[in-house]
């Protein structure tokens, strides 16, 4: 979850009015029925993910989330942003219920 700012990532990180309905989205898709573009009939894709991992990282240090000048994105660089869940109550919240609504065994602590 990434690049959620309106002016392309050059701020400090995904706003959290947007990161509650990405969440939801996700796990909105991983329940679809319904119609494939370029697919003929309905198609059940609930069973098709059986995992789902959220890795809660400041990218704005890089891949690396370390502060210390040695991997960090470049200030105007679309990755430039805080993709860290557990900073938003809203999005972290949807992405625990979406977890347990859908009967994964790990949950969120």
């Amino acid at each position: 979850m990434m690049n959620f700012t309106a002016d392309n990532g050059a701020t400090d990180g995904l706003q959290p009015v947007r990161g509650n309905p990405w969440v939801k989205r996700l796990f909105g898709l991983l329940n679809y029925n319904g119609p494939i573009p370029n697919q003929s009939g309905s198609h059940d894709l609930s069973r098709v993910l059986t995992a789902v991992t959220y890795i809660d990282l400041d990218f704005r240090y890089g891949w690396d989330a370390v502060p210390d000048g040695t991997f960090d994105f470049p200030p105007d660089s679309a990755w430039f942003v805080d993709g860290r869940l557990s900073r938003y109550t809203d999005a972290r919240t949807s992405f625990c219920q979406g977890l347990a609504a859908g009967g994964f065994t790990t949950r969120c602590r």
